[in-house]
């Protein structure tokens, strides 16, 4: 309790002091100098109207988290976790001999609904080392291997292309470590998070305005939810996909189920529901966490998967300043988890949302390098990401 006060503290002083240099939150902020304009649903719990659970679909309900993520102990240090049983399909000789791929749209930077239903990706394959050639769609799907899960993982605000490279590299390691007798497929997204007034892509704190370059990426990370949906009908439909996002790829994360569970965001509307079985995990995840409840922001994103596992990091620097972004916010999703009421809200939905707690691991970090260097994080998530029942 006195770690959680005294971090808050800090945050605050922390806060006051960036707001006198400018310098910016890396995360979500609905002020309102953004072009696009605040969904109707996106609006607060009290003054919404909640829309009847019998809307929803029925999908799949996981184990609760107790019973579903295996009691690794979070560790720094470099040793190979305990893994399940393989699973009957196929594998390649090593996972040292397995590719992942990097789909890019950050040759596409415009926030507008038209751009944003676009399924255009630039499409790089690379080995374990990170080594990359340049690849093409019609490749990257003739690449797909019916009934093994896919893996989707996206970055946060402030990556560059540069970092998207060793990212990835890391990422799929990580990945692949945790379960090597498992097969599976991992797909790196990377996406124009370079703030407009940022003066070095790779350091938030160089952002001539900050607020309107967060802003801004926020609502371009929702909007590019729209292809990620896309992305997931066109895979085989076999083959389970779990997404991964950090930070603002949070936010893309629940666009993108909200779209696959027949959910319309700023006009848009891809699909009246699920094509394929979706599990989603969330890491430092930059959104309100109300808003997968009946009738705020993402209230079809539980049709469109069948659970949610959120990361909770109590004491990450950036989600404890998330709800002073704008006056009446509620707390990030990363750091509060779901609620009490956010699960008396969800009703029957409720099973399918999980927090895993790895405040203790990751202490006050933010960036993703902080989780793809715990291998006790990647064992825990290994249900969700390989689909063990």
């Amino acid at each position: 309790m006195l770690r959680v006060i005294l971090t808050t503290i800090l945050a605050i002083l922390l806060l006051l002091v960036m707001s006198t240099i400018a310098v910016p939150v890396a995360l979500g902020d609905d002020s309102p100098v953004l072009v696009l304009p605040e969904p109707a649903t996106a609006t607060t719990a009290d003054e919404a109207t909640l829309t009847s659970s019998t809307e929803w679909v029925d999908l799949p309900v996981v184990p609760a988290v107790d019973d579903a993520v295996p009691a690794f102990a979070l560790s720094t240090e470099n040793t190979e976790p305990a893994v399940p049983a393989p699973v009957a399909l196929p594998v390649t000789s090593s996972i040292c001999d397995e590719s992942h791929w990097i789909l890019s749209i950050r040759h596409c930077s415009r926030d507008c609904p038209e751009c944003a239903c676009r399924f255009d990706f630039g499409v790089q394959r690379a080995d374990w080392n990170g080594n990359w050639e340049p690849s093409s769609m019609a490749e990257f799907q003739q690449s797909m291997i019916p009934g093994v899960p896919i893996c989707v993982m996206i970055h946060g605000s402030f990556v560059t292309e540069e970092t998207v490279a060793e990212d990835s590299r890391q990422t799929f390691r990580w990945l692949r470590q945790a379960a090597p007798n498992l097969p599976l497929q991992v797909v790196f997204i990377s996406w124009p998070s370079d703030g407009i007034f940022t003066l070095d892509p790779a350091v938030a704190a160089s952002s001539l305005f900050p607020t309107v370059d967060v802003g801004i990426l926020g609502r371009r990370a929702e909007l590019n939810g729209c292809r990620i949906a896309k992305l997931v009908q066109s895979f085989p439909q076999e083959s389970p996909v779990c997404l991964i996002g950090h930070s603002h790829g949070a936010r893309m994360v629940g666009s993108a189920m909200h779209f696959l569970g027949g959910g319309e965001l700023q006009g848009i509307r891809v699909c009246d529901g699920p094509s394929h079985r979706v599990r989603s995990i969330l890491a430092a995840a930059a959104i309100d966490h109300d808003w997968f409840v009946p009738g705020q922001r993402y209230d079809q994103a539980l049709c469109g998967a069948e659970c949610v596992l959120n990361l909770r990091a109590k004491y990450d620097w950036a989600l404890n300043i998330y709800p002073m972004r704008r006056p009446f916010s509620r707390l990030a999703l990363g750091q509060s988890g779901f609620t009490s009421k956010d699960r008396q809200q969800l009703g029957d939905r409720a099973p399918q949302v999980a927090d895993f707690d790895v405040s203790e691991a990751l202490g006050v970090g933010h960036i993703w390098p902080r989780y793809y260097e715990q291998p006790g994080i990647a064992a825990a998530i290994v249900p969700w990401v390989y689909f063990l029942e």
